[in-house]
């Protein structure tokens, strides 16, 4: 299995036993950060959404640290990369 995919799980597995004893506000970081490391994955091996990935992975990268200062900017962040896999989603039945 490649190597990405086996830290990507590892990263997975720590932050999940991380956050019992973590503060709660860390989760959606975790989870956000989680998604940032899967997008350069399949960057890194051409997926054919490659330029999506990139937009939504500098997207979340810009701002997911605002979580810990400025939890507006956050969810502003999350609302907006929500919006833009669900345009992709809308896009991909269209053409099935």
């Amino acid at each position: 299995m490649d190597r990405d995919i086996i830290d990507l799980i590892a990263y997975m597995l720590t932050s999940a036993r991380g956050l019992i004893d973590e503060p709660a506000i860390y989760g959606p970081f975790r989870l956000l950060d989680g998604v940032s490391r899967l997008c350069e994955t399949m960057i890194e091996h051409h997926h054919e959404d490659e330029e999506f990935l990139e937009n939504l992975k500098t997207k979340i990268d810009e701002k997911k640290f605002s979580i810990m200062t400025d939890q507006k900017t956050f969810m502003a962040m999350m609302d907006e990369v929500i919006l833009d896999i669900t345009h992709l989603l809308i896009e991909k039945s269209k053409t099935k």
